[in-house]
């Protein structure tokens, strides 16, 4: 088993790396140029992503036998439509509101 660090953003979202939280924080810490925000990061996935390292809230060890693979990356189609159904409640009552309101 290796180690992996898990990333965790101000968003919410989570990323897993094949790299110990202070090698990452080394990589992250390095200044490549003085406008370089963004810095790219390899995830266990395979994919690459970019992330800014003012918005990491915080990056702990993981096993990979017990690795949680990103979760808010993947998207949950019931609970899409279920928030989509409930804006589209909410809106329509905002919409009845306000029309009732203009008189």
């Amino acid at each position: 088993m290796s180690d992996t660090a898990v990333i965790y953003m101000a968003n919410g979202k989570t990323y897993t790396v094949n790299s110990s939280p202070s090698s990452l924080h080394e990589s992250l810490s390095q200044n490549n140029q003085s406008g370089d925000l963004l810095k790219k990061v390899h995830l266990v996935n395979g994919k690459e992503v970019l992330v800014n390292p003012a918005h990491i809230i915080a990056v702990e060890t993981s096993e990979m036998s017990n690795m949680d693979v990103s979760t808010s990356d993947k998207p949950d189609p019931v609970a899409d439509e279920n928030r989509k159904d409930a804006n589209l409640k909410a809106a329509k009552e905002f919409k009845k509101d306000l029309d009732g309101n203009m008189e």
